[in-house]
Parts: C-alpha cells; sequence; structure tokens
C-alpha cells in the first residue's frame, strides 16, 4: 500500500509556484534586455519567457553590464529556489504510486533542465554592440554619422582597439573632424585621438571579411605610432577632403594602403 499521495501532489504544486514566479524572471529578463544589444542575449531572454509563459517588454535604456549580471545572479537564485523543492521531490518520489508522480516528472525534469541550460548562456560577458546591434570587434572599421556645415551627411571613421580599459576608437583628428554631437569643426593641426568606444560609432566593416589574410593586430598597432610619428613632424597639417581624410587614415592603419569611399562620391 502506498500512502496518500496528496502530499507528494503539494510540493509538486509548490515547485510550480515557484517556477512560474513570473515577477521575479520577468524582471531579470526585462532588465538583461533594457541593457544589452547582444541578440543572441536577447534572444535567449525570449526564450525563458517562452518557456515560463512570461509577457514582457523590451525597451532599450543604455548597455550595462553591470545590471545584466545583477540580473543573472537573480535568475540563479531563482534557479536555486527552484531546485530545492525538486530535490525535495526526488527523496519522497519513491514512497507514492509512480502513477502520480511520472506523468509530473516528464513535463517537469526537460522544462527545468532547459531553464538551467538558458541561465548558463546568460551568464557571459554580452557582446559589445553598436546602436543598430551589430557586434562589435577589435580591428572592426566604424563610422560616426555627422553633417558638414551644409548639412550633408558625413561619415567619420575609426578603428576600433581592445585596452585593458576597454574598447577604444582610433580616429584622426585633423583640420575638420567632428564633435561629439555629430558636427564638423576646424581644430588646426590633426592628431590620432583614442575615444572611449559608445554604441554612437557604428559598425561598417571587418577587415578579415574583406581580406582572407587575418588582419594582424601588432602590425595595426605598429601603424598607428608610426602615424602619429608622421603628424608630429609634418611640416604641415596631412589631412586633405580629397587625398587624406580620416577614412584615408582608417584604412591605411587596418589595411596599409589609404582610401576613401567618401572622396570617391
Amino acid at each position: 500500500m502506498h500512502p496518500n499521495p496528496s502530499e507528494i501532489l503539494r510540493l509538486f504544486s509548490n515547485l510550480q509556484d515557484r517556477l512560474y514566479d513570473g515577477d521575479t524572471v520577468k524582471k531579470a529578463i526585462t532588465q538583461i534586455c533594457n541593457h544589452t544589444r547582444d541578440t543572441s542575449i536577447i534572444n535567449t531572454c525570449q526564450v525563458i519567457a517562452e518557456l515560463l509563459e512570461i509577457e514582457f517588454e523590451i525597451k532599450f535604456e543604455q548597455v550595462n553590464i553591470n545590471w545584466h549580471f545583477q540580473a543573472v545572479k537573480r535568475l540563479q537564485n531563482h534557479q536555486s529556489w527552484v531546485l530545492e523543492i525538486y530535490q525535495e521531490i526526488q527523496k519522497k518520489v519513491g514512497d507514492y504510486n509512480r502513477r502520480w508522480s511520472e506523468p509530473l516528472l516528464k513535463i517537469i525534469d526537460p522544462q527545468l533542465a532547459r531553464l538551467s541550460q538558458l541561465i548558463i548562456l546568460l551568464d557571459r560577458e554580452p557582446d559589445i554592440c553598436d546602436n543598430n546591434g551589430n557586434v562589435i570587434r577589435p580591428n572592426d572599421l566604424v563610422v560616426y554619422p555627422c553633417k558638414d556645415e551644409k548639412d550633408r551627411s558625413y561619415e567619420h571613421y575609426g578603428v576600433v582597439r581592445a585596452t585593458p580599459n576597454g574598447y577604444r576608437v582610433a580616429h584622426f583628428f585633423t583640420g575638420e573632424t567632428v564633435k561629439p554631437e555629430g558636427k564638423i569643426v576646424s581644430v588646426g593641426i590633426g592628431y590620432v585621438h583614442f575615444a572611449p568606444y559608445t554604441p554612437n560609432w557604428l559598425f561598417k566593416e571587418r577587415p578579415e571579411k574583406e581580406h582572407p589574410e587575418k588582419v594582424s593586430d601588432i602590425q595595426i598597432e605598429e601603424r598607428i605610432q608610426q602615424s602619429k610619428e608622421k603628424i608630429l613632424t609634418a611640416k604641415d597639417p596631412l589631412w586633405n577632403i580629397l587625398r587624406y581624410n580620416c577614412e584615408h587614415w582608417a584604412r591605411e592603419i587596418v589595411y596599409g594602403e589609404p582610401s576613401s569611399t567618401q572622396a570617391i562620391r
């Protein structure tokens, strides 16, 4: 004779109450999605929402890695809380008639396993992305959209560099260049500037995709240093809108030869 199954069924009910505590999970995945442009992380959050039948809205605010990991930690704690009941079920399930537990375990086991896999996928450093959701990698060519004095569209070029302080954009600040708000201004003799990467710098081109041979990181660093020395020793400003603008410089740094698609137009 098996004991009354009410106790084991109550445990299953408690597990489901914990698992479907949508407020905790909803807040966590919403916080993650509102502070990243990493599409794979966003997709993982959407799968979690589907798994637990949660509706949530994504309203991107700003990239914030600290808030990402805070939310992941809450999901991990939530999962541990659910597994406490699951472990209690595992200890007692053998005392009861399997006809009560087997159908439920067939649903719950894969559900918990899937949730565990999804939370593991979230526990990583999010990709650095631009405002269009493109993943940014070291040595990528990026552009800062701006306007010239005649309100014509213009792209200010830079090269992404990986540094101990995060991604930086090396760009040629020259006779005419852009201020942060995207306006062309005159700043005199040019120089190479390193700016913190922000999502406003949009992905333009990945060198290794344009050229099958691997782009040497050391070679790019050497070219940047050489260009700094060249600028310092030049008697006249190097910048020229047709012959050597910021795009000429950026392409010379990654490809070895200066060129500009904008100067051709």
